[in-house]
Parts: structure tokens; C-alpha cells; sequence
């Protein structure tokens, strides 16, 4: 008996799922609740709009508005979240070049300048704490990885309504002689309060190449 219902037990558990009540924006900016039994309101006489530099407002009806957080936004440089902007920057190729004897011993790493930008309107600082560098992966679009071999800072609180720089390196630079087009760096979820991977890309003719006197060494 017990067998023959759990079926059944588990449609319904489905139907309730794929159509629960859901409060959505509709095209024209206003609030709805479209209910699972196919009938559907207005929340409010409220509307919401995005302004040029990429905040949230709501308009209200009553003739005022209200900032309500960032417009959210994923470009190839660029993650942004009600609550969290992060871009980035920049990217390097630091190069040290070393003579020994009749050679030129070269060293490189890639660098990545990335802006965590944390809105007034988050309720808590960011914590960024010992972030895992398994975390961060660079690769080329050949397909070529480059392991990451530092974070800075490592840990960190980002309060609201302020900013932070983070600069990740790499272990060596792409090639241009492989035919390498773009640089892409992956961010797992979490290290900087995202909820789902980021991928950032860069084109190749687009970075810099940086000479630097050195490297520090790893401890």
C-alpha cells in the first residue's frame, strides 16, 4: 500500500514545487504575484527602474523613490549583485628578465586587479578569510593553465558602502606565439560572497606587459 501512494506523494510534492505563488517584475517594471492556480496581481502601484550608473530604484507611487541596491549585471568584466560590484580592473603580464652569463634567464607572472565594491544597503561587511587558491583558476582559450599562486590581501572585511582591491597572481604568462587570444579567470562560489561562478575574460592585445625587478619568493 505504502509503495503504490509514494508516487503519488511525489507528483504532488512536484506540482507544489513548478507551481508555488511567485512574486515577479514584469516587463514594465512593476511588481507581480502570479499564483499557481493561473490568476495573477499587481503587489503594488510600485514600479523599479535602473539608472545609467547601475543603481536599483523603486518608484513609488505616491511621487517619491528609493534606492534599493545595484541593477544586477554579468558582463565578461564585471559580477554585480544587489549588494556586491565586483569588476575587473586590470590585468598585467610582469615580466623579469635576469642575465646570466651569455643568457637571459626570464621569469613572468599574469596579475589580476580585481574591485570589490560592497553597496551601503548590505546589512553585513564581506568577509573574505584565507581565501583557497583551488578556488581561482586562470586558463587561456587554448586551454593552457596557469596555476594561482597568490591572493592580497588574504583576508579581509569589506564593510558597507566601501571598496577593496584584491590582486591575484599566477605562475607564469600565456604565449603569443601559441596563437593565445584571451586570458579567463574563474571565481568559484564564495570567495567573494558570490552565489554562482564568475568568469572574467581579457583579451590578449589588451594586457599590458609590465618589466619588475624581481619576484618575491614563497615562504
Amino acid at each position: 500500500m505504502m509503495r503504490s501512494i509514494l508516487p503519488l506523494i511525489f507528483l504532488l510534492i512536484l506540482s507544489l514545487t513548478l507551481y508555488a505563488d511567485e512574486a515577479i517584475i514584469s516587463d514594465d517594471g512593476r511588481e507581480v504575484l502570479i499564483r499557481d492556480d493561473g490568476s495573477w496581481e499587481f503587489r503594488s502601484g510600485d514600479r523599479y527602474a535602473n539608472t545609467k550608473d547601475g543603481r536599483r530604484i523603486k518608484l513609488k507611487a505616491d511621487g517619491t523613490w528609493v534606492y534599493v541596491g545595484n541593477a544586477p549585471l554579468i558582463t565578461k568584466e564585471q559580477a554585480r549583485t544587489t549588494t556586491v560590484d565586483i569588476k575587473l580592473q586590470k590585468v598585467e603580464f610582469e615580466v623579469h628578465k635576469q642575465k646570466v652569463h651569455k643568457n637571459v634567464r626570464k621569469e613572468s607572472q599574469t596579475v589580476f586587479y580585481i574591485n570589490v565594491d560592497v553597496s551601503p544597503l548590505a546589512e553585513e561587511p564581506l568577509s573574505i578569510k584565507d581565501t583557497d587558491l583551488s578556488r581561482i583558476k586562470v586558463d587561456d582559450d587554448k586551454g593552457n593553465d596557469y596555476p594561482v599562486i597568490s591572493i592580497t590581501p588574504e583576508t579581509t572585511d569589506v564593510a558597507p558602502d566601501s571598496n577593496q582591491t584584491f590582486v591575484i597572481r599566477t605562475q607564469d604568462t600565456p604565449s603569443l606565439w601559441d596563437g593565445v587570444k584571451s586570458v579567463e579567470l574563474t571565481i568559484e562560489p564564495g570567495v567573494f560572497g558570490n552565489e554562482k561562478p564568475i568568469r572574467f575574460s581579457r583579451k590578449y592585445h589588451d594586457i599590458e606587459e609590465v618589466n619588475v625587478k624581481g619576484f618575491e619568493k614563497k615562504k
